[in-house]
């Protein structure tokens, strides 16, 4: 169930002071599989 929040003016953040940079990226970093266990179902094998 939600309630009403009777907000304070003295707990708002003025936007205007807020910077936020153009480029959001991660890096990619490849990890090697240890372990790889297969599946054998009737027709098929599953990795």
């Amino acid at each position: 169930m939600l309630k009403k929040c009777m907000g304070t003016p003295s707990l708002i953040i003025p936007t205007e002071n807020i910077s936020i940079k153009d480029i959001l990226s991660y890096e990619e970093i490849p990890v090697q599989i240890l372990y790889c266990q297969v599946c054998r179902l009737r027709t098929k094998e599953v990795a």
